[in-house]
């Protein structure tokens, strides 16, 4: 949640490098926490909840990439919908998130040169998404039935804050 309105806040300011690499944080915070609920060992996820110390930044850092979580993700098949969403945000937007956040082309070019309002408000749309895949994530937690549809539901009179459906 904290990305995701570090991205619309950058937004706002016509921050372009700051808002693209926290909407790949927000991304793989989003997919941490898909796999921390369904694909986590109680040890992962002790080891992601401990207290910061030394030791535990330590033991933390065998942690799965975003990659290998995706990948076992991709097995469930109860998330198979879910997936298709996150397969299509990381093929799409994955080389360019990292371009800015290892500061390469995209971050130098958009240093360089006056950032689209288009483009901006591309980026605070697909925040806008991951947010709302968030929000359904913590329905699941809720285990109230059907909470996702309402979520969904409630959502539907604000399309506009989001990327047009494919």
């Amino acid at each position: 949640m904290q990305f995701g309105a570090s991205v619309r806040l950058l937004c706002l300011e016509g921050l372009m490098l700051g808002a693209n690499t926290a909407l790949r944080s927000q991304f793989e915070s989003l997919v941490r926490s898909v796999w921390a609920l369904h694909k986590a060992s109680d040890l992962q996820v002790s080891k992601l909840s401990a207290e910061l110390t030394k030791e535990t930044q330590q033991a933390s850092k065998n942690m799965p990439s975003v990659n290998e979580m995706m990948i076992e993700l991709g097995k469930i098949p109860e998330l198979a919908n879910l997936m298709i969403s996150l397969n299509e945000f990381k093929s799409s937007s994955w080389l360019p998130l990292n371009s800015f956040v290892h500061s390469g082309l995209h971050a130098a070019h958009w240093t360089r040169n006056e950032v689209p309002e288009k483009l901006i408000e591309r980026v605070f749309k697909a925040s806008n998404g991951l947010m709302l895949l968030a929000f359904q994530g913590i329905g699941i937690l809720t285990g109230i039935p059907n909470i996702q549809t309402q979520i969904i539901s409630a959502t539907e009179s604000y399309s506009s804050c989001f990327l047009d459906r494919r």
